[in-house]
């Protein structure tokens, strides 16, 4: 069963408003239950190929299909860490001081992907043999996450797309690393049109798929982590001339984003 795009809640012109309570909630509510949630039609097509061209500049400067630290590159890539609806949804889940954590964009040409089955870093809730699973009533808290950015289509199966098994991030386990299968449901793709994006939860099993089609798949990842200091993956990032230069006379929200420090709680 593959994920379909819901019907859109806004036209072609793209978002750049929260959502209402109402969506708000209902587009949360998928999130805690499957691990992922898909909200389409958030960045233009000529945002999307913008950033498309900033990737393209950026990759001619390093031999991996990940690019990492794009922030260093230009202020364009940053710009979407404080856009809506994305911030507001974001904050929604980690808290209002939510932080920077990381960024990546993947530029997957024909051929490449991260194709293992895996959760990112470590299983942050671990389980013993004898407990099946996490009641699926507990929202687990959430250190980290990612806002999975569409900057192309990916629209089928040999586009290469980031495959999940929903609800597995109630596990407690790492993911099996072949054929994995929670309660029934196997992997499903995320399928989107550029500008789309998806919220995602890095405990649910997950791997992106090959790309075995003919076009160059491009996904742009906005990382954030929670502001206090009991986000054990969150650190200050650091001030570097390449990232300062990027910043100059930036808003001062993403000022904030990037650089004030943990809240003790």
């Amino acid at each position: 069963m593959a994920w379909t795009r819901p019907h859109p809640m806004t036209s072609a012109p793209g978002l750049t408003t929260p959502f209402s309570e109402t969506e708000t909630a209902a587009i949360l509510d998928r999130f805690y239950r499957d691990g992922s949630v898909l909200v389409p039609g958030v960045f233009t097509a000529e945002e999307c190929a913008h950033l498309r061209r900033l990737t393209d500049e950026a990759a001619a400067k390093t031999p991996s299909f990940i690019i990492r630290n794009p922030e260093e590159h230009d202020i364009g890539f940053l710009q979407p860490f404080i856009r809506e609806p994305i911030y507001s949804l974001v904050q929604k889940i980690l808290g209002p001081d939510c932080r920077f954590c990381a960024q990546n964009v993947i530029r997957t040409a024909p051929g490449q992907a991260i194709s293992h089955w895996h959760v990112d870093d470590f299983v942050e809730y671990p389980l013993p043999p004898e407990i099946p699973r996490w009641d699926a009533r507990v929202r687990l808290p959430i250190a980290w996450l990612s806002v999975q950015v569409a900057l192309s289509d990916i629209l089928t199966p040999e586009d290469g797309p980031t495959e999940i098994v929903p609800g597995s991030q109630f596990s407690g386990r790492d993911s099996p690393k072949e054929n994995p299968v929670w309660e029934g449901r196997g992997a499903e793709p995320i399928l989107c049109r550029a500008g789309d994006i998806y919220i995602f939860n890095h405990q649910v099993w997950h791997r992106g798929r090959p790309n075995t089609g003919t076009r160059t798949r491009y996904l742009m990842q906005l990382q954030y982590g929670r502001g206090d200091n009991l986000a054990w993956r969150l650190q200050p990032i650091a001030h570097t001339p390449a990232l300062d230069r990027v910043l100059e006379g930036a808003d001062p929200r993403l000022l904030k984003l990037m650089f004030n420090p943990p809240q003790h709680r």
